[in-house]
């Protein structure tokens, strides 16, 4: 089975021109000096914690326009179960794997964005931040125009064209690939309230990285990690059919 660390360095298409290449997502699997068998399958280790600010954070706009990406279209969608609402056309997820952002819509029809925690291999928090916003461009697919693509379905499907006027800024998201397939996994037969409590389960194994909103957030963890849950765990989570 793939590591997390694996299907990270798999080959991406560029996001935009004016950002710098995706540099590696930050490294999730325990240091050479941990043992998996140290670690308790109910509980994580909480290495990654930040105060969050309680004053209203400073939105970064991110150039976005309401077509290119509108965050109730894109969110709360079925895409992921991960994010929360955690205010007013404001979502709270985590990106990188171990960046915790804040995204809201404008009132000018932008998309700002407020980062509660960022990591890195690198010690200066400029870098940091700057990963931490490469994480996001690409995480948010912005190297698509959505608005070209939209277009081009238009003069293709008429139907679409007639109802692509209530969809702007419906915006497909490049999730992790093991967190896209066991989101998926939890998703089938199942109702939204069931599906996100199984994926809430899944994600609390992750190293804890703040609270937002009355949400707790955290990594998404990794597979060996996965891997020490045990059935009656999973049954007493919500898993299985019977």
């Amino acid at each position: 089975m793939q590591s997390v660390r694996t299907l990270s360095i798999m080959k991406k298409p560029p996001i935009m021109a004016s950002t710098p290449s995706t540099p590696p997502s930050p490294q999730s699997l325990p240091s050479k000096t941990t043992s998996l068998r140290t670690l308790s399958s109910k509980k994580p280790r909480n290495i990654l914690t930040n105060p969050i600010p309680e004053e209203d954070p400073k939105w970064v706009p991110l150039n976005l326009s309401r077509s290119e990406l509108y965050l109730p279209l894109t969110f709360p969608t079925g895409q992921t179960f991960r994010w929360k609402q955690t205010g007013p056309v404001q979502y709270t997820g985590v990106v990188g794997r171990s960046h915790l952002v804040s995204l809201k819509q404008l009132d000018n029809g932008d998309v700002g964005y407020y980062f509660h925690c960022t990591t890195s291999d690198s010690d200066s928090e400029s870098e940091s931040a700057a990963y931490a916003r490469i994480a996001l461009l690409d995480f948010l697919n912005v190297g698509i125009s959505l608005t070209e693509v939209w277009e081009s379905f238009k003069v293709s499907d008429k139907r679409f064209a007639e109802l692509a006027i209530h969809l702007e800024g419906a915006r497909v998201l490049r999730q992790d690939p093991i967190e896209c397939l066991i989101q998926f996994i939890c998703s089938s037969n199942n109702n939204i309230k069931r599906i996100t409590m199984m994926v809430d389960f899944i994600s609390s194994l992750g190293n804890y990285l703040g609270a937002v909103g009355g949400f707790k957030f955290y990594e998404f963890p990794s597979l060996e990690r996965l891997a020490m849950v045990s059935e009656q765990e999973l049954r007493a989570a919500g898993f299985g059919y019977r």
